[in-house]
């Protein structure tokens, strides 16, 4: 199961109460950067003395920003798509990083060591709690500066990455280009605007992982899209940004829109065929979706990259969705 994939899961499964090989490349190095930068981050800081050349990206969200930076890295997280690079990034990858795969609690660390890394990007990595201890014994390493994984918005990644490497211009332009393609995609889905949605995983057979929280990323970016969060799944209770509900509970899913990602595909005739799940409104008029993997890392870890990849291969599913409510 790629990265991406996992660690989605991982963010709705892990700590939540239930209610009912590639070979390693030299990466090219950053712009000039003329004086040292200090990153100030939710779990310490990370002091980046010159310009870093073996650069490590923990994350999607970490990756693209770097890609659009025009820096290319050592060792890279295993994700969605072929070889372990999602769709929208392989074209800018012009090396051979070595992909790394996590485990239920991280990534290896010896084998991160064995890249020689000078700067880690761990912004948007699930599991840098903790990993960041040791990670941070390596390299200087980044960390998320909001209040938890999978909340910064790609923004903050980007300027994070962008300070890193001595680009905070380039940053901004980026920045600038995206903001605007989001605001014309907005534009043109009216259909869009104000339309309740409620975004899932079903992750094992009995149960479904449903996002609660306006602080995940992947809710932030349907909003920022017109769409808001289906109130019954804002209100209900948990410390994280999702919960566990057994299937006995699935009415809670109902919304204008209903967006489900199988991990497993015979996972998903299993909901399908729920008698409550088929009696939901959704269901019965066509506003509900099954997302594929690249759709849900889309939207689950939004990028400047994956945001282009949502624009023009996700909001159409979604529109459709929308149409039929």
């Amino acid at each position: 199961m790629p990265l991406t994939i996992r660690a989605a899961g991982a963010a709705l499964l892990v700590g939540l109460g239930l209610l009912s090989g590639c070979g390693g490349g030299d990466g090219e190095p950053a712009a000039e950067q003329q004086q040292a930068v200090t990153l100030t981050h939710k779990l310490g800081t990370a002091e980046i003395k010159s310009t870093p050349q073996r650069i490590v990206a923990l994350s999607d969200a970490d990756l693209d920003a770097l890609l659009m930076l025009g820096v290319q890295p050592v060792g890279i997280a295993e994700s969605s798509g072929e070889g372990g690079i999602t769709a929208w990034a392989k074209p800018l990858v012009t090396g051979q990083p070595t992909v790394l795969t996590a485990g239920d609690t991280g990534f290896d660390v010896e084998k991160i060591a064995a890249l020689a890394p000078d700067l880690i990007l761990a912004g948007g990595d699930y599991y840098i709690d903790d990993e960041y201890a040791k990670l941070s014994r390596l390299a200087p390493t980044t960390a998320y500066e909001t209040t938890g994984a999978f909340e910064d918005p790609w923004q903050t990644t980007l300027k994070q990455v962008a300070k890193a490497v001595g680009q905070t211009a380039k940053a901004d332009q980026i920045i600038a280009e995206v903001e605007g393609e989001i605001a014309k995609a907005k534009a043109g889905h009216p259909e869009l605007a104000g339309k309740e949605f409620t975004l899932s995983q079903m992750w094992e057979a009995g149960s479904i992982g449903v996002l609660r929280s306006d602080k995940d990323a992947g809710v932030k970016m349907l909003n920022d899209f017109g769409m808001k969060l289906a109130p019954g799944v804002a209100a209900l209770e948990g410390d994280d940004f999702a919960v566990q509900l057994s299937l006995e509970k699935v009415g809670v899913l109902d919304a204008g829109t209903t967006l489900v990602y199988y991990a497993e595909k015979s996972l998903q005739p299993t909901l399908e065929g729920n008698t409550l799940f088929k009696n939901l409104g959704s269901v019965k008029r066509g506003s509900y979706k099954a997302l594929s993997d690249a759709q849900f890392s889309a939207l689950r870890t939004p990028t400047p990259l994956s945001v282009r990849y949502i624009i023009e291969n996700v909001l159409p599913t979604i529109s459709e969705a929308a149409k039929a409510g």
